[in-house]
């Protein structure tokens, strides 16, 4: 099923993706002249029906994904962004976890079950 967004979800998505403007979500609601309560439900439906765009990047974050597809190291990205090297980090930590990966690899989402209770020793 490949539905496409509505022009406000449209519109919504590229205001606050940082790939796009990043802006807040209070600016972005404001530059719609709607709440950020709309703003959040057109996010919402918008996530429904695409999902692979969520979650949504920073502008910093989207700045950093770029950079490190250009196969750029931290020292240059920190230097460009004028932040720390542990901001770097920090941020491309922050997009892994968004994307749902460690160190470029699928990360395995551990689930819990109760059929685990009697495996579980607790220590203290």
């Amino acid at each position: 099923m490949n539905r496409r967004l509505s022009e406000k979800q449209a519109q919504a998505y590229r205001l606050v993706s940082g790939e796009f403007e990043g802006l807040s979500t209070t600016d972005a609601a404001m530059k719609m002249s709607i709440t950020s309560q709309a703003l959040n439900r057109l996010l919402s439906r918008a996530k429904k029906t695409c999902s692979q765009l969520f979650p949504i990047l920073t502008k910093q974050e989207a700045e950093v994904k770029t950079m490190l597809a250009e196969d750029r190291a931290n020292v240059d990205m920190a230097n460009q962004l004028q932040v720390s090297l542990s901001r770097i980090s920090q941020i491309i930590g922050s997009i892994n976890e968004k994307q749902g990966t460690a160190y470029g690899r699928p990360v395995k989402m551990l689930k819990y079950e109760t059929w685990m209770d009697p495996q579980i020793i607790r220590r203290f």
